[in-house]
């Protein structure tokens, strides 16, 4: 005979994951879109940073700016952009550093926000103490919610200044290389699209700029391939040149017949009378200039002479 014990035990609880584990799981989940999410912003920033510099840097070189390096420098590029606009009208002045503005405007801005920040910071420390030791904390209560309300207040006044003078400076960036109508709305879509201003200004650095709004570039030297001269052609000798030792004496003979003396040129009408008389009878007449008119003279009727004795000799 046997004896044993046979329990079988059943406590309704169903086979699957339990809450801790589809806690871990749901939590899993979580952190894998934030860090796509963290990723995907990251590679979009990095691509908005090299189209925009390559951009500012190749509109720096069109106009011939001295610096266009500052295209890859955090802050630099902010002030090269603004110096790309040039002066700005404001109504009835002129901004005349658009790229300081767009550098100290970011800097005083955040300092701001950052003091009422660290006074909001101690105001509910301050409350929170007041609380629990003397119970009065209705009024610190109040006074968070009003540093609350000005630091909300700062920071979107900092944005819309920034938004004002980013729209500005693309537009006159803009203006140049398109019309009027196109370069305000593509200065507007650019503070409410990401990508939208690093690409249109890398598309605008291509093109040509309007006519009569080409910057004022300095004059250069022409380059002759790195010579300073410019090359010349060679110069070949005339064909119908021919040296004087290959003529024949029977050759020159004829030529020199077949040539016919030149006319002897006109004698200069000589003053008549003596210099004394046309002197006397017409002041303006130089008496030297008539003694070399008469000079001129026999030497004219000299060289008409020599031909006809050389012909008389032959």
């Amino acid at each position: 005979m046997e004896y044993g014990n046979d329990f079988d035990f059943s406590y309704g609880v169903p086979d699957g994951p339990t809450m801790s584990s589809s806690g871990s799981n749901i939590f899993s989940v979580i952190m894998t879109v934030y860090l796509l999410v963290i990723v995907a912003a990251v590679m979009i920033g990095i691509v908005k940073y090299v189209f925009k510099s390559i951009a500012l840097y190749r509109l720096a070189q069109r106009t011939g700016n001295a610096n266009p390096w500052m295209a890859w420098v955090p802050f630099a590029r902010s002030y090269l952009q603004g110096d790309l606009a040039g002066s700005m009208p404001l109504k009835k002045r002129r901004l005349q550093s658009p790229g300081l503005w767009k550098v100290l405007i970011p800097l005083i801005g955040t300092a701001v926000i950052a003091g009422l920040y660290f006074l909001f910071i101690v105001v509910a420390g301050i409350g929170t103490a007041l609380s629990y030791s003397t119970g009065m904390g209705v009024g610190s209560l109040t006074l968070i919610w009003v540093m609350v309300f000005l630091l909300i207040l700062a920071a979107v006044a900092l944005q819309a200044i920034e938004a004002v003078l980013d729209v500005l400076v693309n537009f006159h960036i803009y203006h140049r290389l398109t019309s009027h109508n196109m370069a305000i709305i593509h200065s507007v879509l650019g503070i409410f699209i990401p990508m939208y201003e690093a690409i249109c200004l890398f598309i605008m650095s291509k093109k040509p700029y309007n006519p009569g709004m080409e910057p004022n570039l300095p004059p250069q030297a022409p380059n002759f391939g790195g010579n300073p001269i410019p090359p010349t052609m060679p110069v070949s000798p005339a064909a119908s040149e021919t040296p004087a030792e290959s003529v024949s004496p029977a050759a020159s003979e004829t030529s020199a017949e077949s040539v016919s003396p030149m006319p002897a040129e006109a004698p200069v009408q000589q003053v008549q009378g003596t210099p004394t008389e046309s002197s006397a009878q017409n002041p303006y007449v130089n008496p030297m200039q008539v003694q070399g008119t008469e000079n001129l003279a026999k030497d004219a009727q000299s060289t008409e002479a020599e031909p006809t004795e050389n012909s008389a000799e032959k």
